[in-house]
């Protein structure tokens, strides 16, 4: 299976997401401990009274859920979340919405506002 490539993927650092955070890097890594998994990474930060700071948001470069190879929302898709909260925050993009920047920053968004979201809950 050919695993996702973004071209240019950088040109989205800077992007300031609707809710005021600003993606201040991108990049890709492969990790070890997984064998061959391979992710984007976007560092995720915003000023002010934040209680979550700086976030990870993850999309893995393989189809489907790793996890739960049966979800068959997954299928044919790749998954984005947020790094440590990967069950309350993922969603699944298929590969013409991730190569559109517009729509790759609103996917971001809503997995930042389900972060954020947690977060809330999580201090009441």
């Amino acid at each position: 299976m050919e695993k996702l490539t973004i071209k240019n993927i950088k040109n989205i650092i800077g992007r300031t997401l609707k809710s005021g955070r600003y993606i201040n890097e991108a990049g890709e890594y492969s990790d070890k401990t997984f064998a061959d998994e391979h992710y984007y990474e976007f560092g995720i930060f915003k000023l002010g009274d934040d209680p979550v700071g700086k976030q990870k948001v993850v999309l893995c470069r393989n189809l489907g859920n790793r996890y739960n190879p049966n979800d068959h929302n997954a299928k044919n898709k790749y998954e984005l979340f947020c790094m440590g909260l990967q069950s309350v925050t993922y969603q699944y993009l298929t590969k013409k919405e991730i190569e559109n920047p517009d729509t790759l920053i609103e996917y971001i968004e809503t997995v930042m506002e389900k972060t954020e979201e947690f977060y809330k809950h999580k201090t009441k």
